[in-house]
């Protein structure tokens, strides 16, 4: 029985090392260069919800925007980014929507 437990024990630990060996390579969580994009709108008559949101991501930098009509009718806008220099956000509120290129 101790015998395999030392068998056991000895895999698990050559697996380790093996893996570890490779985990340096790798940013964030495990890719080597994380890339994604996507955006959504909603619109709905029935309660009046207007939004639309765009992010992407390519290695360290996430930019985006996001627009909502607010209850009073106007549009707020925020676009965002991030990098090696940190977050950053600049919000602009709007009587006008100049449309959604998402």
């Amino acid at each position: 029985m101790s015998s395999k437990i030392a068998l056991a024990l000895l895999v698990v630990m050559t697996v380790t090392v093996v893996y570890a060996g490779h985990v340096h390579h790798d940013e964030g969580w495990g890719w080597s260069h994380p890339k994604y994009k996507y955006s959504y709108g909603v619109k709905d008559s029935h309660t009046h919800d207007e939004k639309h949101a765009s992010e992407w991501r390519d290695g360290g930098n996430v930019g985006g925007h996001y627009a909502l009509r607010e209850p009073d009718g106007t549009w707020r806008t925020v676009t965002y980014w991030a990098d090696k220099g940190g977050f950053r956000a600049k919000v602009d509120r709007s009587h006008h929507h100049h449309g959604w290129s998402g």
